[in-house]
């Protein structure tokens, strides 16, 4: 939208508004934290401002993030303007909430929900930053990695630099394991044989080295659900 040299809304990334926007130097480009400014008093302040035309170009971008977060009143205060928009004018909001968003507000807004991205892709990524850097890496531990992700790129990058850290960037599945607190794939082999075989002892015995080990239920129920089609040593589930 800002781009002047946009082709189909693709902008060039090399031109003097590109790179303000890119280096968060652009004073037409405004970015509003939700959770820090979720008064009214900074809805009103934003509505004040929207009528200044912008110092260059046609638009002027408000960038609100974590839109949910913002209070009843502020919520009423941004009505308005959203109601009757300046033309220079485009609102952005993102949340990762969109049911906290009231429906007078959601009713005057285009929707874009973003999907989760699949594992492969983010894997795949992981594989180039690694290579780019010179991380040595198992292709299963960048699969742990992307997995944790859950959908997140950033989330498996965040995760990604943490295990590099801690592993002294030599990515080994087990390291990776190990860093993240995640369950050992020889306990979840040994606990779904134990349970597919109803043998309850060595069941309850898996179960304790589980909750000796620290680790957290949640992963290792998801572990146990994934691992659920392997085909095992003993025992084909």
């Amino acid at each position: 939208i800002r781009c002047p040299n946009a082709v189909d809304f693709m902008p060039c990334n090399a031109c003097p508004e590109c790179e303000e926007i890119g280096t968060g130097r652009s004073l037409n480009v405004i970015e509003i934290d939700g959770a820090s400014n979720n008064g009214v008093d900074s809805i009103r302040e934003l509505r004040d401002t929207v009528m200044y035309q912008p110092s260059s170009g046609k638009y002027k971008m408000y960038i609100i993030d974590e839109v949910h977060m913002l209070s009843t009143s502020a919520f009423n205060a941004l009505l308005k303007t959203l109601e009757e928009p300046p033309d220079h004018v485009y609102f952005v909001m993102a949340t990762t909430e969109a049911h906290k968003i009231p429906n007078t507000i959601l009713s005057r807004c285009q929707r874009f929900d973003f999907r989760r991205i699949p594992t492969r892709v983010i894997a795949q990524h992981l594989q180039t930053i690694c290579e780019r850097d010179g991380v040595e890496f198992e292709s299963d531990a960048l699969w742990t990695i992307a997995r944790q992700g859950d959908g997140s790129m950033r989330d498996a990058q965040s995760l990604l630099d943490q295990t590099i850290n801690f592993t002294n960037a030599k990515l080994k599945r087990e390291l990776v394991v190990a860093t993240l607190g995640l369950t050992d794939r020889g306990l979840l082999l040994d606990l779904l044989t134990s349970v597919v075989q109803r043998e309850t002892a060595a069941t309850v015995e898996g179960l304790t080295r589980f909750h000796t080990s620290g680790g957290d239920a949640k992963l290792f129920l998801l572990d146990l659900m994934e691992q659920r089609h392997l085909k095992l040593d003993r025992i084909e589930i």
